[in-house]
């Protein structure tokens, strides 16, 4: 499948030098994250914040929107032709996968609402309680993935479905028929990454949330699991618009 990859932040510029940008995270979450199907993408990327966007929706099989430090309703040139490019998608049923950023993103330009949140930054290993199953997801009962956000969506847009949530993130995660996909936590993200951002951006966070989050990052998350949602995700969606049989999940 050709994925794009819709780059709507980059990696932090106090640790550009030592950590890889966005498009390998995400190349390696999928080409090697999603072992069951390794290989099964490739892919080209839009640095979206600079103006660069794919000509048309079916250019792609699917688009994955990436994490940001911008906010969903701030003024950046690069917004309302991003949320157009959704409304698009969303309108031909194709394929969109959305990260942190990316999730709120989606939520927005399809009818949902997005604020910054009161309680603060959201940082570290944490778990979400899943509140509903798509197709492309095992039966699980929760998630356990990485996160960094201080925006959150509060409500879903129409037709869309809730899957995960916990105390302090009341949608973790939704969908919308079998064509979009969004996640706020970062299956993308490794630990050691996770450590130097948390270092980069501590004055935002705070020290004690800031400390408690990078203490967690000691602890086992789903990303892997995670990762081979999406792919299934994308495949599934593929191979449903081609009316073929869809791959049953792990």
């Amino acid at each position: 499948m050709r994925l794009a990859i819709l780059r709507t932040g980059q990696t932090n510029a106090a640790i550009r030098a030592s950590f890889p940008d966005y498009p390998d995270l995400y190349e390696n979450l999928l080409n090697n994250g999603a072992s069951r199907i390794k290989g099964s993408f490739s892919f080209r990327y839009f640095a979206v914040f600079n103006g660069e966007m794919p000509a048309d929706p079916d250019e792609f099989d699917g688009y994955i929107i990436t994490g940001s430090a911008a906010g969903v309703y701030e003024d950046h040139d690069w917004l309302k032709p991003l949320f157009a490019f959704i409304k698009k998608c969303d309108a031909l049923q194709k394929p969109l996968c959305g990260i942190c950023f990316g999730h709120q993103a989606i939520a927005k330009a399809i009818g949902g609402e997005v604020v910054k949140w009161a309680d603060g930054w959201g940082v570290g290993v944490q778990d979400m309680q899943i509140t509903a199953h798509a197709d492309w997801m095992p039966k699980t009962d929760k998630m356990s993935l990485i996160y960094f956000h201080q925006d959150q969506v509060i409500q879903l847009p129409e037709g869309a479905k809730k899957l995960a949530t916990s105390e302090f993130c009341a949608i973790g995660a939704f969908a919308k028929g079998r064509h979009i996909f969004c996640l706020q936590g970062h299956p993308e993200f490794p630990a050691d990454y996770s450590a130097a951002l948390l270092e980069a951006i501590r004055e935002k966070v705070g020290d004690s949330r800031t400390e408690a989050a990078l203490t967690s990052l000691s602890e086992h998350t789903d990303a892997q699991e995670v990762a081979q949602w999406i792919a299934d995700f994308f495949l599934q969606a593929h191979l449903a618009s081609t009316d073929k049989t869809p791959i049953k999940t792990a």
